[in-house]
């Protein structure tokens, strides 16, 4: 029996070992990986862009109205690389869900693309940002009706 018991933990990691190698490094924790990389996007899209629009920062005579645009548009391109890290994880993933929702992705990287290069531009339009908030409450609903919830993941944007 102490046998056994001392040679259970190696069998196991030996087993885990062989099983984890017959699936590409790329399909380890799919999901996980998609979702962390949509949650720092989404974080950077409500922290940086939802918040200020919706408490008027972007607004004509608000205080501080062009460092608030600029710094919303430079979010916006960083979630654009982290959309597009999640793009790639689901265009590679065997993952049925992940391969279904990754048509939605590409739509929300190439909105979060155009809007941040306006952004930080200076030019503002407010349907933009409604419409980008459409779409990623669209991507969230979508996910989360499949059990996988998208929630923010608060990091520190470079440049803001």
């Amino acid at each position: 029996m102490t046998i056994l018991k001392r040679w259970f933990a190696p069998i196991i990691l030996a087993i885990a070992m062989v099983a984890g190698g017959t699936q590409p490094a790329s399909a380890f924790l799919d999901k996980t990986r998609f979702v962390l990389h949509l949650g720092v996007a989404y974080f950077c899209f409500h922290h940086w862009v939802m918040a200020p629009y919706q408490a008027g920062a972007f607004a004509a005579g608000a205080p501080h109205r062009t460092s608030t645009i600029v710094k919303g548009g430079i979010a916006l391109l960083f979630a654009v690389h982290e959309v597009h890290v999640a793009q790639e994880i689901a265009a590679k993933s065997n993952d049925p869900l992940l391969k279904k929702l990754n048509g939605e992705v590409v739509a929300l990287s190439g909105s979060f693309l155009a809007i941040g290069q306006r952004l930080r531009a200076g030019h503002f339009n407010p349907s933009d940002i409604s419409a980008l908030e459409g779409q990623a409450k669209s991507l969230g609903s979508d996910a989360s009706a499949n059990g996988v919830n998208i929630k923010d993941v608060p990091i520190a944007v470079p440049g803001t």
